[in-house]
């Protein structure tokens, strides 16, 4: 239905006559205390299972080439093919991590939601102020934490440092998998940069991932024991109004707009009908 100029005369007289309320609805009835708000869909939890579990795996697999002294390592690759078949599992879950990082591409691009997500999560100039002002809160300064959207600070940062973190390993992962090729292209000493660039690289994220992710996300206080999100994909109420409290007035605001919008469509159908009977 569209709103006309008569129908905008129409809600005029309706609203000097008492019959629009000037009041906005009440939060709870817009949104209850027990819904809870959809944080990851299945894709983004299914693109999370598989990049964190083909991490690991590069890891556990690439240890033994950065330390081969190490004494576990020998207990754990301890039978005569145990070296080719590391290698073997590395290659696989290098291919299975590159494939995430390509899919993600993709998601961003197709998926209406992975688009809203990515523009979301695009660093601001008000991140580098929220960062300072949780700094100051911590220290006591400030009386008052930052308030964020979807994605604060922290979350993007993570974001961006695991693209740049793929980028950097596939790249360099692949110049070692075909060292011919990559001989043929650069002395010999840039692949010794790059395999020293691969192996301390992968040392880096799997450090920021056991420190500063997980703490984040499952052993803050605020959280602990765990985030479930990652399972469930939805936040509770409470927690998007805790955390995320931005995010939480846009769902909020949109939601009024939307209820009035209906509100003023049911009054002028009924108005309309008024007048045409009298």
């Amino acid at each position: 239905m569209t709103i006309n100029d008569d129908d905008l005369e129409l809600l005029a007289k309706a609203k000097d006559s008492g019959l629009l309320s000037n009041q906005p609805d009440a939060e709870d009835i817009l949104m209850p205390d027990d819904e809870e708000f959809v944080r990851l869909t299945l894709a983004q939890r299914i693109q999370h299972v598989i990049l964190f579990t083909s991490f690991f795996t590069l890891v556990a697999t690439g240890i033994p080439l950065v330390f081969p002294d190490a004494p576990l390592l020998h207990k754990l690759f301890f039978f005569p093919s145990s070296f080719w078949l590391r290698g073997i599992i590395h290659r696989i879950a290098g291919v299975t991590l590159m494939s995430v990082g390509l899919f993600q591409v993709g998601y961003v691009i197709v998926s209406r939601h992975g688009n809203s997500d990515f523009r979301k999560i695009i660093p601001t100039p008000q991140d580098a102020f929220d960062a300072l002002n949780l700094f100051l809160y911590n220290l006591g300064v400030r009386s008052e934490k930052p308030r964020f959207g979807k994605f604060n600070f922290i979350e993007k940062f993570e974001y961006w440092a695991l693209v740049w973190g793929i980028f950097i390993m596939a790249l360099t992962g692949l110049l070692l998998w075909f060292q011919e090729a990559a001989i043929a292209l650069f002395p010999i000493w840039v692949l010794d940069i790059i395999r020293i660039m691969h192996g301390f690289e992968a040392i880096l994220a799997f450090l920021a991932i056991i420190i500063w992710h997980m703490y984040n996300v499952h052993l803050n206080p605020e959280i602990f024991p765990m985030s479930k999100v990652w399972i469930t994909g939805k936040i509770s109420k409470e927690e998007l109004k805790g955390h995320h409290p931005l995010e939480y007035e846009d769902i909020l605001q949109e939601r009024r707009e939307k209820l009035e919008i209906q509100k003023v469509k049911a009054l002028l159908e009924e108005v309309k009908k008024g007048e045409a009977s009298a």
